[in-house]
């Protein structure tokens, strides 16, 4: 981070106006002052320097979570790397959410039940609450796995129903919603 290596607050907001910063100065020298006493409580809590030290985001490793680490501005392996070697229980949660993406995208449901256990074995309260929801329904799970079929037709017209249903707000009939209803789904779409 520019602050940490000490730039002047102008020149970290001269680079960062190259870049597209279209906000005030007072917002940047506000932000700039939190993440100073952050980083200034960060290091006194540890006993650590900024010298030796990378802060990373937290926000950047949950993005972990869901995209691929080349699609993350401000993460490269390195650093992960260092984050995994400090902190081995961040790269058992990523590993296992990924097992799960993997399980899904292979469609290798004879592998769910070594998953939830392994994912089970973490003892993460988080995870064993996803663990509790998939169990719950595991044949539903399953087949949703399995087959490529989904409800999401149905669910969109039922939904479609709804959104008329609250525009009209009472002010009609059941027959003159049916009505209706019937008549847009006659119309052809434009895009």
């Amino acid at each position: 981070m520019l602050i940490d290596k000490g730039f002047a607050l102008t020149k970290i907001e001269a680079k960062i106006r190259q870049e597209g910063y279209k906000g005030s100065s007072s917002t940047l020298r506000n932000y700039a002052a939190g993440l100073k006493r952050l980083n200034q409580t960060t290091y006194s809590a540890n006993n650590i320097t900024p010298e030796n030290t990378e802060l990373v985001e937290r926000k950047l490793l949950i993005k972990l979570l869901f995209k691929q680490l080349e699609k993350i501005k401000g993460l490269d392996k390195e650093c992960i790397d260092r984050v995994n070697s400090q902190y081995p229980r961040y790269k058992e949660i990523i590993d296992i959410v990924n097992e799960f993406k993997k399980l899904l995208l292979d469609k290798t449901v004879e592998r769910m039940e070594q998953w939830i256990h392994r994912a089970a074995g973490l003892n993460i309260r988080e995870i064993n609450s996803f663990i509790n929801g998939i169990t719950r329904d595991i044949i539903a799970v399953k087949n949703a796995i399995r087959y490529q079929y989904n409800n999401g037709l149905a669910e969109g017209s039922v939904n479609k129903l709804k959104v008329i249903k609250r525009i009209m707000y009472g002010r009609n009939s059941f027959e003159m919603l049916r009505k209706k209803l019937l008549r847009l789904e006659k119309r052809p779409k434009f895009n």
